[in-house]
């Protein structure tokens, strides 16, 4: 994934979870959580493994 892909992924995350914050019915909250774990899940899914350093 490119960077600036991961970039857009963590900002719409972002914007998502400000959203949940901020709305007033449990359904629409619900599904703001939901977009923000789909974008957090798309930039876990693909960043590459690193090898641990110990």
């Amino acid at each position: 994934m490119f960077e600036d892909d991961r970039s857009y992924y963590q900002r719409r995350a972002e914007v998502e979870l400000v959203r949940a914050q901020e709305s007033t019915q449990h359904s629409v909250v619900r599904v703001h959580y939901q977009l923000a774990e789909a974008y957090l899940e798309k930039i876990a899914s693909t960043e590459p493994i690193r090898p641990d350093a110990s």
